[in-house]
């Protein structure tokens, strides 16, 4: 009888030791455990620190142990710790520099990894892990980023209907917030409002527009929420009608500098088309003094003068430095950085840290100008960024277009071209309005704004239009000037 081959027998010993040996728990560490994390979402700011904490249970020692704290995969990581050290080798670029491990708890088995500066792109899930030889474990932590945005700013213009155009503008919020508008008795005013995020940083950008039809609304509040949170940020503006209107309030109100500034735009307005070329070109000192001896009828007036020495190469300034033309071809000048050294700009000499003040521009009919007003510490080099985020607050006719260089941009469309503007400042309440000098009709304000230093005048002369930009001159006439002219 043959007898059976010993392969056949032991087959079916192996399968089952090898079925056996997969069923067995992983690992050889000190004892089983779980890793927990937060049992519920984490909420940081952008901006600020957050830490992502994570422990074994039970409460056994994690010294020793490979700590890892990743994103979608485990490697490169937010944070490694291994053998009592960091392990930055493995660290993801986003959070080089920007992670702090805390084991002050390891052995009772608690280990956190702060995030410093959060962002909007640190928003999502993590994953820590914990590990000892083949031993591991996970938890999942949540780590929701809210985005509270600036204070909103509103910006009031007429338009050709007569009716008020009120814009509430704020960035870097998120998630999507509540925008509300309420005129003074708290009733709601219906709103577009738009947002968009930034490509930087993941935070949106927040537009909200109201047309007010009714010219009995006195003013408006924009308030905005995050939903996460239960603070607002508010903005208050009160509205013209029809032009200057003080808020009835015993409190000085936004638009009591422009009534005051109005009286002022008319006298300007006459004496600069009226008034002598030998005027003009008086000495400073005959200047000064025919200012004070009118203080008090244009207690706001600056009589400003153009700075060559931060004039672009493409601009000529004249010699009483009331007048700048663009060039044809640049000039050879030496580098400085008080230069704009590629768009052609040019500041006045002036600066304005408080008060209230006001300038006219004849723009004539050039083709295209930037006028309005600067930080003192606006960059000069390179391609300048115009808008109210980098210190410009500023209008732009080019094309036949004219613009508020507001983020984002607001088209404007006064009822007759413009030939000489009206630019007034009003340092501590935080206005900067553009006036139509012949009607002394608004044509836009800046409102609710906050100064981080001085301000000076902006001008800037695009295309190569040989017409210049200047500033007026407010010219007095005396008796004596009149009887010498052969005037009655």
């Amino acid at each position: 009888m043959a007898r059976p081959h010993h392969g056949d027998a032991t087959l079916p010993s192996f399968l089952v030791v090898f079925i056996f040996l997969q069923l067995l728990p992983a690992g050889n560490g000190k004892s089983d455990f779980r890793v927990l994390g937060p049992p519920e979402p984490l909420l940081a700011i952008v901006g600020q620190d957050k830490a992502l904490p994570c422990k074994l249970s039970p409460n056994i020692s994690a010294e020793g142990m490979e700590l890892r704290w990743y994103r979608d995969q485990s490697s490169p990581a937010v944070h490694v710790h291994q053998n009592g050290d960091d392990v930055y080798e493995e660290q993801m670029v986003e959070y080089r520099g920007r992670t702090a491990f805390i084991g002050n708890r390891m052995v009772r088995g608690e280990a956190t990894v702060m995030i410093h500066n959060v962002t909007m792109f640190d928003n999502g899930t993590y994953h820590c892990i914990f590990r000892e030889h083949t031993s591991h474990n996970q938890a999942t932590l949540w780590l929701k980023v809210a985005g509270l945005g600036s204070s909103p700013v509103i910006h009031v213009t007429d338009t050709q209907d007569k009716s008020i155009r009120a814009e509430c503008t704020s960035a870097g919020w998120f998630p999507e917030p509540k925008v509300e508008w309420l005129d003074l008795r708290g009733k709601p005013v219906p709103a577009e409002t738009h947002f968009s995020p930034s490509a930087s940083t993941g935070l949106l950008t927040v537009v909200s527009i109201v047309t007010v039809q009714e010219r009995a609304v006195e003013g408006l509040t924009c308030s905005i929420s995050n939903p996460l949170f239960p603070e607002k940020k508010v903005a208050e503006t009160y509205l013209p009608a029809p032009l200057f209107r003080r808020p009835p309030s015993t409190e000085r109100g936004p638009a009591l500098p422009l009534i005051l500034a109005a009286l002022g735009f008319v006298t300007a307005a006459i004496a600069c088309a009226f008034g002598r070329s030998h005027k003009e070109d008086k000495s400073e000192e005959e200047e000064d003094s025919d200012q004070g001896a009118g203080a008090e009828a244009e207690p706001f007036h600056a009589s400003l003068s153009l700075d060559p020495e931060t004039a672009s190469p493409k601009l000529i300034v004249s010699e009483d430095q009331k007048s700048v033309k663009r060039l044809l071809f640049d000039q050879d000048l030496s580098p400085s950085s008080q230069r704009f050294d590629q768009d052609p700009c040019i500041l006045a000499r002036e600066r304005f840290g408080a008060g209230r003040h006001y300038w006219e521009v004849e723009v004539g009919d050039r083709r295209a100008w930037i006028l309005g007003v600067c930080l003192e510490s606006l960059e000069r080099e390179g391609r300048i960024p115009k808008s109210p985020q980098h210190g410009l607050w500023a209008l732009e006719f080019y094309k036949k277009k004219l613009q508020a260089l507001s983020y984002p941009r607001t088209r404007l469309s006064p009822p007759q071209p413009l030939r000489r503007v009206v630019i007034s400042l009003d340092f501590e309440a935080g206005e900067i309005s553009f006036h139509n000098a012949a009607n002394g009709s608004l044509i836009y304000v800046f409102s609710g704004l906050s100064f981080s230093g001085p301000l000076q005048p902006f001008f800037c002369l695009w295309t190569h239009d040989p017409r210049p930009l200047t500033i007026c001159s407010v010219v007095r006439e005396t008796e004596e000037d009149t009887e010498s002219s052969g005037g009655p």
